[in-house]
């Protein structure tokens, strides 16, 4: 099986740019505001274990796509002479710069562009990277963005994405709107993502992380954030909206809802 056969698996349907914006624009308040600092230095850290690398080098040019609040790009401009990210979400890029001001951090050049319409020429980022990571992002949603990605190194790569996770509200108002669960609601993003650099010669290095947790939130916020989610996938008719509403309504208590997550994601890593 070729490039163009697990190209086609991978199947990513069309996005709407300005919606995906406003998705994640919504969400980066949520994002910044997750006490996770201990847990994600040890991710950090074992993530520089799984690709290789020796705690005390230094990279010279670091890219990090799809960078979010900036958690990562603050950690690697800690060990790197320039850092360059890239995020479709102004507000999240906001969040970015101010907490690598916080830090004092001036290595880092902040790019709001989707990745996939990011020109690599006009950037001057074609072979210019001895990193390239992009952690848990949509943004490498392609075998194109996959290989945007491999154009811009010289020497090291990461990418990690969820293979399966389980959200115990999110499932059962997938069957009621949408008329069935998806079981695979990542698709086979990694699957191809492994496939297609075995047939480009590449041989990447695979882990896989397993989680579990839960998330508590007012029904409010949790309706807001299922409304964003669900107009990405359907036009939500007003009784779409009520459906929402009532589901959140039935399943809080004293105004909180509780939903439970599982989650395999899959770690990989390969050189030039």
């Amino acid at each position: 099986m070729d490039i163009k056969y697990f190209s086609d698996l991978w199947d990513s349907s069309k996005k709407s740019y300005d919606m995906e914006e406003r998705f994640w624009d919504e969400r980066a308040e949520e994002f910044n505001k997750k006490d996770i600092e201990e847990k994600e230095n040890k991710d950090f850290s074992s993530i520089l274990e799984f690709i290789e690398v020796d705690k005390n080098k230094k990279f010279k040019n670091v890219l990090d796509i799809g960078c979010g609040t900036g958690f990562y790009s603050r950690k690697f401009s800690e060990i790197s002479e320039s850092i360059a990210a890239t995020d479709i979400s102004e507000n999240m890029l906001k969040y970015a710069r101010k907490n690598l001001d916080t830090k004092h951090r001036n290595n880092v050049r902040l790019v709001k562009k989707a990745w996939s319409e990011l020109n690599l020429e006009e950037f001057g980022w074609k072979e210019k990277f001895d990193m390239v990571f992009a952690s848990m992002t949509p943004a490498v949603d392609s075998c194109a963005d996959l290989i945007k990605m491999i154009d811009c190194g010289t020497n090291l790569y990461f990418l990690s994405g969820f293979v399966e996770r389980k959200d115990s509200l999110k499932n059962e108002l997938s069957e009621i709107l949408l008329g069935s669960y998806n079981n695979k609601p990542y698709g086979n993003k990694m699957y191809s993502a492994i496939n297609i650099l075995w047939n480009m010669g590449y041989y990447p290095k695979i882990s896989y992380v397993d989680s579990n947790w839960s998330k508590r939130e007012p029904v409010d916020e949790l309706y807001k954030k299922y409304l964003l989610y669900f107009e990405r996938k359907k036009h939500l008719t007003k009784e779409d909206k009520i459906s929402i509403r009532d589901y959140m309504e039935s399943r809080s208590i004293n105004g909180i809802v509780e939903e439970k997550v599982t989650s395999k994601v899959a770690w990989l890593c390969w050189k030039k």
